[in-house]
């Protein structure tokens, strides 16, 4: 009997080898040594920790809602379906209607921002690392961009961004997402609620919550911007997602929340229709189990306690994350970590760091974070990290 080992050297002819794990859903063809495999890994689940998805996958009301509208509705329009999720949402939020703008995924909202602040001729003022969709967006319509590196302990500088803000003397998006991606950092609320009070109103702020469930739940000092909106900041845009504490991600959900002339404004930059039937009606019925909601809240909790007990045993640093991921320390390049992982069926971040030998990982539900931290503890025994 041949194991699985010897089968690939016998395939690739040599020490080096390409597993192929391309089909929907698993893991993308990658050479690596075939001492790179660990026995406990042989035939394990694959995990992808690399998306910041919710790897528990959506609430079963949500998924009988979204199954119930494909038997039932495939065929109709989705009009009626996002009126009843736009109202969810400004009840949720405490806001009208029309305060609400609905996105395919909260890069949507995004794309919006950015387009309308565009025919302004506004300069987009941004942070790195941070979620690079405003930047890619912003000079495919060809905006100044100020770039302003984050801090030395990877907290959002605020200071030189404002800075930056005064500087480009005239209209301008700042982008803050807020908790931070990639390194899971807040932006304390007195001090932002002080830069946005308190700048010009050709100054717009659009900024991402789309981990804001996380941060709400489990970080001191961490509020949204939302009451702003409610106080009539017209300069003030905020972004959520349905696809990380809710576990929507493949259907692509998000929304928008400014004030009722500011949604209007940027509601002018996408489709009449942009969701469909089956992504909205999940998501309404997302917003109505409350029990899943908690329970996402603590299985990322849990999965994020057996992570940093692992590094702490490790002795790899780690930025303090408010999200459902973490930036570490890996003691190796990216590039041959992310290759030992994937040689492990596990899927990690790609480099998002000026240096080299961070890497950001995803947390997946406890038990697959267990089965993580055994790999990262195997990893330490052939002083891979």
């Amino acid at each position: 009997m041949w194991s699985r080992r010897a089968l690939l050297k016998s395939i690739a002819g040599s020490s080096i080898m390409t597993a192929t794990l391309g089909t929907a859903g698993g893991l993308p063809s990658v050479a690596w040594a075939d001492d790179e495999l660990l026995d406990f890994r042989k035939g394990a689940k694959q995990l992808q920790l690399h998306f910041n998805e919710n790897s528990a996958g959506m609430s079963p009301r949500a998924l009988a809602a979204a199954k119930n509208a494909m038997d039932s509705a495939h065929n109709r329009y989705p009009d009626a379906a996002i009126s009843a999720l736009r109202q969810a949402i400004a009840d949720k939020e405490g806001v009208s209607t029309s305060s609400v703008a609905l996105g395919n995924g909260s890069t949507e909202i995004l794309y919006m921002a950015v387009a309308a602040t565009a025919q302004q001729g506004a300069t987009i003022i941004d942070a790195t690392p941070t979620f690079g969709e405003v930047r890619s967006f912003g000079k495919r319509l060809g905006m100044p961009l100020q770039i302003v590196p984050v801090r030395p302990d990877f907290t959002t500088d605020i200071e030189n961004m404002k800075a930056a803000a005064e500087k480009a003397n005239g209209p301008v998006l700042i982008n803050l997402c807020n908790p931070n991606n990639p390194t899971g950092t807040i932006i304390p609320a007195s001090d932002l609620t002080a830069w946005i009070t308190n700048a010009p109103l050709n100054h717009t702020f659009l900024i991402d919550e789309a981990y804001f469930d996380y941060a709400a739940a489990e970080t001191v000092g961490y509020e949204s911007m939302l009451p702003l909106v409610k106080s009539g900041r017209e300069n003030l845009i905020i972004s959520r997602t349905f696809s990380k504490v809710y576990g929507m991600a493949g259907l692509r959900v998000g929304y928008g929340i400014a004030t009722e002339k500011t949604a209007k404004h940027i509601g002018d930059f996408t489709n009449i229709v942009n969701l469909n039937i089956v992504g909205a009606s999940a998501a309404l019925a997302s917003l109505k189990d409350e029990v899943f909601y908690a329970l996402s809240l603590k299985a990322n909790q849990r999965a994020k306690s057996t992570l940093l007990a692992a590094l702490n045993e490790l002795g790899l640093d780690h930025v303090p994350s408010s999200t459902n991921f973490v930036l570490h320390r890996i003691n190796s390049t990216v590039a041959a970590y992310k290759r030992r992982m994937l040689a492990n069926g596990i899927q990690v971040g790609r480099r998002m760091t000026d240096e080299d030998g961070w890497n950001r990982i995803s947390l997946g539900t406890p038990t697959e974070m267990l089965a993580f931290t055994d790999t990262l503890k195997a990893f330490r025994m052939r002083e891979w990290v």
